[in-house]
């Protein structure tokens, strides 16, 4: 199954308007709507009419039919980006009534979410049952799943759902990092895990990242909860790449006050380098020592 990116309403910033889509309001800015908490914001046009401030909830028109979302940004984009972007529109403040209606949709999702993991159970399939999203008619769901399941099994279980809650029915494959981001929970920090408090966006994560900051290897300091690279290991890399500049390179040689030795480690933060001197020979005849980065003095190649 192919990752996805976040578990909300992929793409509807940049669906196609359908002839049943809401026309663009006359004087339209654009608003940055969130589905879920910590969720990516996607940007619909509104009316400026509508005096919409942030934290607002609004019903907005999405490829899926009628949603509820609350408004995390004003404005998203510049005017007249809102056109040529095909944005989708912004129907109304959200009344009670539509509150009430999208509290009762949230209960049927928890039953859509049970009832899909009694199919992945009977039908034994590979598969965790991740979360789900109606509709604000209840007509269409999203379903969220995360595992392995092949291509006819995953029509099955879409069928046999769609069939149990009386709706239609989208089967969605998301990766570990968004499964881990809907059960919520706290990291080794003690912290609420960054992902389900305020990332919006997954960002790309290397092994590199551990290496440059100095990290220990061993899985259980860089892997979080989803079994993944921590995202926390970007945070910071940028300054320790840019820190690292002002810095002797690692195996660069080094004159010092004990004499000429070989730089082996560097603590990045406080602009120090450890050097081990003499630079060469057997290992057990060399010592360490640390220097402030201006207090030794690197030397070109041959001297």
């Amino acid at each position: 199954m192919e990752e996805t990116g976040p578990m909300e309403q992929q793409e509807i910033t940049e669906a196609p308007r359908s002839e049943t889509s809401s026309p663009l309001p006359l004087h339209p800015i654009a608003a940055g709507v969130r589905f879920q908490p910590a969720g990516k914001p996607y940007h619909f046009a509104a009316a400026s009419e509508l005096g919409l401030t942030p934290f607002d909830w609004v019903v907005v028109d999405t490829v899926y039919g009628e949603q509820v979302g609350q408004v995390v940004e004003l404005p998203a984009m510049p005017p007249d980006e809102i056109a040529s972007r095909k944005l989708r529109v912004v129907i109304r403040r959200a009344s009670g009534l539509d509150m009430a209606r999208h509290h009762v949709m949230q209960q049927r999702a928890e039953r859509l979410v049970e009832v899909a993991k009694e199919e992945v159970v009977a039908n034994r399939l590979d598969a965790k049952v991740v979360s789900a999203e109606f509709t604000l008619d209840g007509d269409s769901a999203i379903l969220l799943c995360s595992g392995n399941i092949n291509k006819q099994a995953f029509a099955t279980l879409r069928r046999r759902v769609a069939s149990r809650m009386n709706c239609r029915v989208e089967l969605r494959a998301v990766g570990p990092r968004d499964h881990a981001k809907s059960l919520d929970g706290y990291g080794v920090c003690g912290e609420p895990r960054c992902c389900s408090r305020f990332l919006t966006d997954f960002q790309s994560v290397s092994i590199r990242m551990a290496k440059d900051q100095s990290i220990s290897m061993a899985p259980t300091d860089i892997t979080g909860m989803c079994g993944r690279l921590r995202c926390c290991l970007a945070y910071e890399h940028q300054v320790y790449k840019d820190e690292a500049k002002e810095l002797p390179r690692i195996k660069s040689r080094v004159k010092t006050e004990k004499g000429i030795g070989r730089v082996i480690d560097l603590d990045i933060l406080k602009g120090a380098v450890i050097v081990e001197i003499p630079p060469d020979g057997p290992r057990r005849e060399r010592e360490r020592f640390r220097y402030p980065a201006d207090e030794v003095e690197v030397l070109r190649d041959g001297e």
